[in-house]
């Protein structure tokens, strides 16, 4: 799942031990017994990062088969809870009112919000693969591969601040 801060102009990302160097990816979980997919979506992002989901704004955006039996991975998109005390601003574009992470160092490495701009600047082919090498700036950051339903929900969200440019010239 992609969690965005209020304005949209943050990604919640994290990374495991076990991934390559500089690998960030969406947030990810397992579908307890009896719990509806939204309600996983909303429990794995405060159990992997103490970020609590505006439960209106989650929506299902795609899916794909996963490498193991019976098993499916789902693409959500969601927006965190504002801060408490900033209610009335969605402008925490210079990063003063994003959410608090609060994340389990035995299940994740690093959990931090990403600004779309720094994400735009950094997308390179990447790979899936957990024996990638990364070479260059891709040792600070990177995302996962083509293959990788994480990489096509990071895209649609950096790509909608280029559409947005894109709208704004052509009615201006």
């Amino acid at each position: 799942m992609l969690i965005t801060s209020p304005c949209e102009n943050y990604a919640l990302l994290g990374r495991k031990k076990s991934w390559p160097k500089g690998r960030y990816s969406t947030l990810a979980g397992f579908l307890e017994i009896g719990e509806t997919m939204e309600q996983c979506c909303v429990r794995e992002t405060l159990e992997e990062s103490g970020v609590h989901v505006d439960r209106s704004s989650l929506r299902f955006v795609k899916s794909q088969p996963w490498p193991f039996p019976r098993s499916l991975m789902t693409g959500f998109r969601a927006r965190a809870k504002k801060v408490s005390g900033n209610e009335e601003s969605d402008d925490d574009d210079d990063g003063r009112h994003l959410p608090v992470i609060a994340f389990d160092k035995e299940e994740m490495e690093d959990v931090r919000w990403f600004h779309r701009s720094y994400v735009a600047k950094r997308i390179t082919e990447g790979s899936t693969a957990l024996c990638y090498k990364p070479m260059g700036e891709e040792e600070e950051f990177h995302i996962p591969g083509k293959s990788s339903l994480a990489r096509f929900l990071i895209l649609q969200w950096v790509r909608e601040e280029e559409q947005d440019a894109t709208a704004a010239t052509i009615t201006s």
